[in-house]
């Protein structure tokens, strides 16, 4: 009898122990966000397995991995790869059009923008390649690895560095605009949006920063390093942090 009395008590308090291990955080107005459900798991049929004649086309990159993003642009695939090359392939046949040889393993994902393929190197420096033929236009060095994917916008290209800046580098010239310093390295790409540019650092902190000028506009803290990209909708910032949250941020005066 005792037994059966302290099973549902039991029961009741892992209950209220559970719901109070919520702790939701708070966007920049303070309003309180909602943890949804996890649904109940279902059986899910298994997918049917490609075989290698699935798929067009396979180019051998040659380093370790590839974690670079294609760009496809006017029938060509721009890729970057840990073999130190930025690579430009026919995305009909796959065959090589050209490479060019950073110094470094290419991680960064190619912006290519009026006939110019953006991208960073490990090797520190932000590349502008002609779309066509592969030569160089220019390169700007910045302090340290370049994890992040170019943004160009209005002949600007925004970038970080694990250097802890964010650069804005002219598109023709690769001169520098200016450099933003946040508290620690920069792996976030930039979104810009409405003359603004946001962007994680692993200070903990997503940053908006005025694209013009660089100039700090604010800054949200999280409780982890944020190496996430933000994306930004109808005047709201959509960004993870490694403190396993995603937050969605109200822009001032967006929303």
């Amino acid at each position: 009898m005792i037994r059966k009395l302290l099973l549902p008590a039991l029961a009741a308090a892992i209950l209220s122990s559970a719901a109070c291990s919520d702790d939701p955080q708070s966007d920049i107005t303070a309003s309180t966000a909602t943890n949804t459900p996890l649904p109940t798991d279902t059986p899910t049929p298994a997918p049917t397995p490609l075989t290698i004649s699935d798929y067009l086309w396979r180019y051998d990159m040659g380093g370790d991995d590839v974690q670079s993003s294609p760009a496809v642009v006017d029938g060509v695939v721009y890729i970057g790869s840990d073999d130190r090359y930025l690579c430009a392939l026919d995305a009909d046949s796959g065959e090589l059009r050209w490479r060019y040889d950073t110094e470094g393993q290419v991680w960064s994902s190619p912006a290519v923008v009026d006939g110019v393929v953006y991208i960073g190197s490990l090797d520190s420096y932000l590349y502008a390649v002609d779309a066509d033929s592969g030569e160089l236009r220019w390169r700007y060095a910045t302090g340290s690895s370049v994890w992040s994917s170019p943004a160009v916008v209005d002949g600007v290209v925004y970038v970080g560095s694990e250097d802890r800046y964010l650069y804005a580098v002219d598109a023709d010239s690769g001169n520098l605009r200016w450099r933003y310093a946040t508290g620690s390295n920069v792996f976030s790409s930039p979104a810009v949006v409405d003359g603004v540019v946001y962007v994680g650092s692993y200070d903990t902190y997503l940053h908006a920063v005025d694209a013009a000028s660089g100039e700090p506009r604010w800054r949200y803290e999280t409780e982890g390093s944020v190496r996430s990209s933000p994306t930004v909708v109808d005047g709201v910032v959509y960004v993870g942090s490694e403190d396993r949250y995603l937050y969605a941020i109200s822009v001032p005066g967006g929303r």
